[in-house]
């Protein structure tokens, strides 16, 4: 594939922070919303956790008539078909992405949550951003510090590599939680020189919402955007407009 592909990577080496769902939302929203051509490599071996929802997401459509006729719409209005999801073990990721067709603008990395992973720290310094989700949780923060850390020195080797920009943002945060708690950390951020999303996404049910659970509204799936009902209050389209703004400064 050409390299005028964008690559952008979701990462964390504590698992349970939400990489693997946003990797699919920011996917769908980009691809059957804003019309980019999307493409995603699962890299989170052994589970493969995007491949199994998009293996679940082709079993619903084809048992739900309704998810058929839906699908068959959303064909009419956007032209847009479901964007691949490869898979790719340790040390193979840019190979892997290679196998890509050219069409792709944005492609998107699930990586695996720990830098000890063959090949990984060689990945990420290939991505053009690396986005890093974090959540109130003292040891949580600890260790996505020490994660940006460590990318930090590796990337201190590499002065002309791809990599532009590390962002980390806020996922899963209780609506009933001091908001003090989280300026408090981005001043810290700030202080060591990380940068952070304004964008803080709230933790709600709603994320968990795929086709397979015979939900009505779908939110998290590879063939279709969030519902636009379920959309409102998600920040979701906040996040994807921040993000745009970030790869996109031109545009």
């Amino acid at each position: 594939m050409s390299k005028q592909s964008i690559f952008i990577a979701l990462s964390n080496q504590k698992g349970g922070v939400g990489k693997s769902t946003l990797t699919v939302l920011l996917a769908s929203y980009f691809h059957y919303v804003k019309g980019r051509n999307v493409a995603v490599v699962d890299c989170d071996y052994p589970q493969f956790s995007i491949q199994a929802l998009r293996t679940r997401d082709t079993q619903s459509v084809e048992k739900n008539e309704q998810l058929q006729r839906q699908l068959c719409e959303q064909f009419e209005q956007t032209g847009k078909k479901a964007y691949p999801v490869l898979t790719s073990g340790p040390g193979k990721v840019l190979e892997t992405a290679g196998k890509l067709e050219d069409s792709c603008e944005l492609v998107f990395f699930d990586l695996p949550g720990t830098v000890n992973s063959p090949g990984i720290l060689e990945a990420i310094i290939n991505m053009d951003y690396l986005f890093t989700p974090v959540i109130q949780d003292r040891m949580v923060m600890q260790s996505s510090l020490s994660f940006v850390a460590t990318l930090q020195d590796f990337i201190r080797q590499y002065p002309n590599a791809p990599l532009k920009e590390i962002r980390l943002f806020w996922n899963k945060i209780d609506g009933r939680v001091s908001k003090d708690i989280y300026r408090h950390y981005n001043g810290i951020f700030e202080r060591i020189g990380l940068k952070t999303l304004d964008t803080v996404m709230p933790d709600m049910e709603r994320y968990n919402r795929e086709s397979s659970s015979g939900n009505r509204l779908l939110f998290r799936s590879t063939y279709f955007p969030p519902s636009g009902k379920l959309l409102k209050g998600s920040n979701l389209d906040m996040l994807v407009g921040e993000i745009e703004r970030i790869i996109y400064p031109n545009s």
